[in-house]
């Protein structure tokens, strides 16, 4: 056996903690084991490597390897049980010599990178692997339909149960159970390590994991039990729907042995000349006369056959937004709606007749005598009119 430092063959320091002294260990040991190193693998470096671990990782032949040395260490056992090669392993994969593998590697199992766990962890992943039954569809609403609701007609392609076999695949309508997984439609491979031996669990190569098969295909489905077809599906779309939202609707998607998946319509609305939207609110902008902001005025907005009177006070600014409660789009999955938000903005005429520029000559020399010289007075040192 080699005369070098246990520590200095783990790379650690005397004083290392037994964390320290497994981390050192795992590293060296992927590095040369000869089963997973691959070509780096060492068999020789591999036992020293374990024999210096075995020893600091136990606490009490720590001590004595602290105090005696090697030979101290050597006394618990450990070190003939080595000195005979890989020999010395049972089939459970511990030593004859009373020295136990899994202690070693029981460390590392909730590693993500461990060779050994990760064999189960695939294992459990294929096992919880399903087929994607599902249907995704794109629904183009116009801004009322998506204010309002709709039925709305889809027609979407999905694999259907094939009439001819009754979804068996089969023209003789009839399975056999797969020879090879035995109806299970997984098969265990078994690999003997000197740890042990270690199964891994796949996919049937011959039935894929249906633990049947099929030896007269039918021709209408090749085999598979069903076929694509167009459908045509009724869909209730609800008021307030907004972009990227999702609808499913339960089991009309594809349909396979006897399983059906669900349909998901991502929607899409289509903007609106005039109204704007912001979550559950509208937003629009209302032109109106300069002399409706002066003397005030009653508006009617006709939202899809809703009409709404919006009251405009008298001296009102331009520009000035008016706040509607609960005429805005419904809440989906609750209770109430969004607001109506109406901003008024004077409109300037594009053509001015004779006689209305005449009017509008006499209430300019009628403001230049109230509201210009009011304002020169009031902001003279900023402004001049």
């Amino acid at each position: 056996m080699s005369g070098k430092d246990y520590y200095e063959i783990l790379g650690v320091s005397k004083d290392a903690s037994i964390e320290e002294i497994k981390k050192a260990y795992k590293t060296l040991a992927k590095k040369y084991h000869p089963d997973l190193a691959g070509e780096g693998a060492d068999e020789e470096k591999f036992k020293e490597i374990s024999n210096a671990y075995s020893t600091l990782s136990n606490s009490e032949k720590r001590k004595q390897y602290d105090t005696f040395g090697q030979a101290g260490a050597s006394d618990q056992g450990f070190g003939q049980g080595f000195g005979q090669g890989f020999s010395g392993f049972s089939r459970s994969g511990f030593s004859s010599q009373g020295f136990d593998f899994s202690d070693i590697f029981s460390s590392f199992m909730d590693d993500d990178d461990n060779i050994f766990s990760s064999f189960s962890r695939r294992g459990q992943r294929r096992q919880q692997r399903q087929e994607n039954l599902d249907v995704v569809e794109k629904v183009n609403l116009t801004f009322e339909e998506a204010y309002k609701g709709v039925k709305k007609k889809i027609e979407i392609y999905k694999d259907v149960e094939c009439t001819y076999c009754a979804g068996t695949g089969s023209k003789s309508m009839k399975k056999e159970t797969c020879d090879v997984c035995h109806g299970r439609g997984r098969i265990i491979t078994t690999k003997r390590t000197p740890f042990g031996a270690f199964s891994v669990e796949n996919i049937c190569h011959k039935c894929q994991g249906k633990g049947t098969i099929i030896k007269d295909p039918c021709s209408k489905c090749d085999g598979k039990g069903y076929v694509r077809e167009s459908k045509k599906i009724n869909v209730d779309i609800p008021s307030g729907v907004n972009n990227r939202d999702v609808i499913r609707v339960v089991s009309q998607g594809h349909e396979h042995n006897n399983q059906k998946g669900n349909l998901f319509l991502n929607i899409s609305v289509s903007p609106h000349d005039f109204f704007k939207r912001d979550e559950y609110d509208i937003y629009c902008e209302v032109p109106i006369s300069y002399t409706d902001l002066v003397f005030g005025t009653d508006l009617k907005l006709n939202i899809f056959g809703d009409k709404i009177k919006v009251k405009i006070p008298s001296s009102t600014t331009n520009n000035t937004i008016f706040r509607i409660k609960n005429k805005g789009f419904n809440h989906i999955n609750s209770r109430g709606s969004g607001d109506l938000y109406v901003k008024v903005v004077s409109e300037i005429p594009s053509k001015i007749s004779g006689e209305y520029k005449k009017k509008l000559k006499e209430l300019k020399d009628l403001e230049e005598k109230n509201i210009t010289k009011e304002i020169n007075k009031k902001y003279k040192d900023y402004i001049e009119l």
